[in-house]
């Protein structure tokens, strides 16, 4: 690696560390235990991290847990398509941050260890395969459907067409690739307030919807109707009626 890459994967590394000493701890801070380095040498960059400053919500054995757990961590990664063991959803996404750059083989990839009193405890190598595991581990795919209006539309000759599905609750904007088989369907909705488009849904690591493929455009009446079980499960902007949370709140106490 060239001595950017280097330093943003010693980086990348500490970034999870300090996820995963979040995890440990069940707290959330940004102001984890800081490292020093004990030991660096030129190369590829060859270096040691020891603890210089424990967090205050952490302790040794939190530290020495989460250093094992990295460690432990990598090496499922390496071998296998699933969220490692004591890690969070973001933690795997730092995982893959840290094994981005590498090669594809142990040579041109990076060895990492835990030790104590000197001797190596826990030992992984780690290649570009870490992060192309966690990738596909974060990216959960499920049969579903969202709401809303069709925009951007691109097409091509050798490829899908593709909009931008803007969602009526929770307002998000996701790309929708169809087949050709909802050509016809896809002209009928396009322009239209509201559609339903229903197919494949690709989530990432923080929940949020990456992209739909679609199989099925339903046409929906031009003003919502939400059922109950919506209500229940979302959120609609209107239910309030303008107010914020704590008016709302306030006149369905009768005002107390």
């Amino acid at each position: 690696m060239d001595a950017q890459e280097s330093l943003r994967t010693v980086q990348s590394v500490l970034s999870l560390l300090r996820e995963l000493e979040n995890s440990e701890t069940a707290r959330s801070s940004r102001h984890g235990t800081r490292w020093s380095f004990n030991e660096l040498r030129l190369g590829s960059v060859t270096c040691v991290l020891e603890p210089l400053r424990i967090a205050e919500h952490s302790d040794y054995h939190v530290v020495e847990r989460v250093l094992r757990t990295a460690v432990t961590g990598l090496g499922e990664a390496e071998t296998a398509e699933r969220i490692p063991t004591g890690w969070t959803a973001r933690a795997a996404s730092l995982g893959q941050q840290v094994a981005r750059s590498l090669g594809a083989s142990p040579d041109v990839g990076m060895f990492v260890a835990v030790r104590a009193d000197g001797v190596e405890v826990r030992t992984a190598e780690v290649t570009q395969r870490t992060a192309f595991n966690l990738q596909a581990a974060t990216r959960a795919r499920l049969r579903g459907s969202r709401r809303g209006r069709l925009s951007g539309l691109v097409e091509g000759k050798h490829r899908r067409p593709r909009a931008v599905l803007r969602t009526e609750v929770g307002g998000e904007v996701i790309p929708v690739y169809f087949g050709d088989d909802l050509d016809t369907e896809l002209r009928r909705a396009w322009r239209r307030d509201r559609v339903e488009v229903t197919g494949e849904i690709t989530e990432n690591a923080h929940g949020q919807v990456v992209q739909v493929r679609a199989t099925e455009i339903e046409l929906l009446p031009t003003e919502p109707q939400l059922s109950d079980d919506e209500l229940r499960a979302g959120f609609w902007p209107d239910m309030t009626g303008g107010q914020d949370a704590v008016d709302y709140v306030e006149a369905l106490r009768g005002g107390n």
